[in-house]
């Protein structure tokens, strides 16, 4: 597969697998008080949440605003409505697929993946934190691990992903996304 095909598969794979959300997903952010939106989970208050909400007609009114104000407001249903509208999921199809192209594409590569699933794989994982994926897989490759094996890899997500990232507390649900990704790319 070519780069803009594996990132069309990353995107495909993120948006099936639901392991970031759904296209109505809508959250407070760990990292503050704004809304995580979507099927990647955009965040931020002037950053790619609002970017996100640009896209979509009536989404303006939710751009600059917390996550408080919006359930203070009572208009967590509005803003879902949006989000899982038509123009609201060709918006995250449009986004996502560009994230895959322009930044999960370029770390998985340098991180030494190859294998067309692994790529896909490693990918799906990237909206919780590109770099760390990068880092994540880089120092499981110079620890002799073949990262090009969809199993192996798999088997490394699993047990290791969650203290890598600095989030034992999440372990299970980490553990739970490694066994929902291999799942759906070992179809492919």
């Amino acid at each position: 597969m070519n780069n803009e095909e594996l990132a069309e598969a990353i995107a495909k794979g993120i948006i099936e697998t639901g392991v970031e959300g759904g296209y109505d997903a809508l959250s407070c952010s760990t990292a503050g008080d704004y809304p995580s939106m979507g099927v990647s989970q955009w965040e931020g208050i002037n950053g790619r949440g609002d970017i996100l909400l640009s896209y979509i007609d009536g989404g303006e009114q939710f751009k600059g605003r917390t996550y408080s104000d919006i359930v203070a407001n009572d208009q967590e249903s509005e803003l879902k409505a949006l989000l899982s509208s038509e123009q609201g999921q060709a918006a995250q199809n449009m986004i996502l697929k560009q994230d895959c192209l322009d930044s999960y594409m370029p770390a998985l590569l340098a991180a030494g993946l190859t294998d067309d699933r692994c790529i896909i794989y490693s990918g799906i994982w990237c909206p919780t934190s590109t770099e760390v994926v990068r880092v994540f897989i880089s120092n499981r490759l110079k620890r002799g691990f073949n990262i090009n094996n969809l199993e192996t890899l798999r088997t490394l997500f699993f047990n290791e992903y969650a203290h890598a990232a600095d989030c034992d507390d999440y372990l299970e649900g980490y553990q739970n996304r490694a066994i929902a990704t291999y799942d759906y790319v070992a179809t492919l």
